[in-house]
């Protein structure tokens, strides 16, 4: 019950908000990288759930979502699990939420682990997506363990206004065996990709170790 409240009170929300006249844009786009390399492959069903649970709920008519794999080689198309702009029509939006979900089912259960963990691409290929949307919010979630491994010969380089506007935020960031022995190394690489990502113009990076937190988070950012 609390949650269906909750979620009526996004819609009325958000049908005011699109009666106003302020000629801002109150959609919100956002995007999920999921990392299914090494270890964190193993996250996945969990990750999924989170997306179900604390993310589509909280969605309504007008918001993209945009949901994409990070492997070995993450700036390609194919890593785009999930793409969907919510209708405006709410019966249409609800069916489009259940389709999601089942995509996102079939994605939990497939046996993929690629050997090297492509991060830098991934952001890349979801923001050219996010910014395509042209939502007054965009919000990129990874769920990784931040620590980019990439294949010999590739580069990536994000570019200064890469994230221009988008706030990235980190969930599940699974801590590695060196972690344990130096939390300093954990903080560290949290710490560097935060740099990184503010190079290249995000208006905001943070880690979130409860992702429950998530309906507030997202929000508060519209």
């Amino acid at each position: 019950m609390p949650r269906a409240l909750a979620a009526l009170g996004l819609l009325l929300a958000w049908s005011a908000l699109a009666g106003c006249s302020d000629g801002r844009r109150y959609d919100q786009a956002v995007g999920v990288l999921i990392d299914v390399s090494g270890t964190y492959a193993d996250e996945r069903q969990e990750t999924v759930r989170v997306v179900k649970r604390e993310i589509l709920p909280q969605m309504v008519p007008g918001d993209t979502l945009l949901v994409a794999s990070i492997d070995s080689e993450s700036y390609d198309r194919e890593n785009v699990l999930a793409l969907l702009t919510l209708d405006r029509r709410p019966s249409h939006a609800n069916a489009q939420k259940l389709e999601m979900a089942r995509l996102l089912d079939a994605f939990a259960t497939r046996p993929t682990r690629s050997a090297h963990t492509d991060i830098p691409g991934a952001i890349m290929l979801a923001s050219e997506y996010l910014g395509e949307t042209g939502a007054g919010s965009r919000v990129l979630l990874i769920f990784s363990d931040m620590q980019e491994d990439l294949p010999v010969g590739s580069r990536r380089q994000l570019d200064a206004d890469e994230l221009a506007g988008t706030r990235v935020v980190a969930l599940n960031v699974k801590r590695l065996g060196r972690d344990q022995a130096d939390p300093a190394l954990f903080r560290g690489r949290l710490e560097g990709w935060g740099e990184r990502v503010a190079a290249a113009g995000a208006a905001e990076w943070r880690t979130l170790l409860d992702p429950t937190k998530l309906p507030e988070y997202l929000e508060a950012a519209r």
